[in-house]
């Protein structure tokens, strides 16, 4: 532990980027692929993005797009 950082452990803060994700995957109608044209990053990286905030959140994808998340 350094820094009061757990290794492997998520960070509690999200970026501008994975917040703006579910948001594309929504106006995008779940589709991963045009979500990341939307955004302008390559579809697993929007995976990625996506199961990042499922992990923090313990909620599925269609939760984090009600929450706004």
């Amino acid at each position: 532990m350094r820094d009061g950082y757990l290794r492997g452990a998520l960070p509690l803060s999200r970026t501008t980027r994975q917040v703006d994700v579910p948001a594309a995957f929504a106006a995008a109608g779940g589709s991963v692929s045009k979500a990341a044209a939307r955004v302008g990053i390559r579809s697993s990286t929007a995976k990625r993005h996506l199961a990042g905030l499922r992990a923090r959140s313990g909620l599925t994808t269609d939760q984090l797009i009600y929450v706004g998340a």
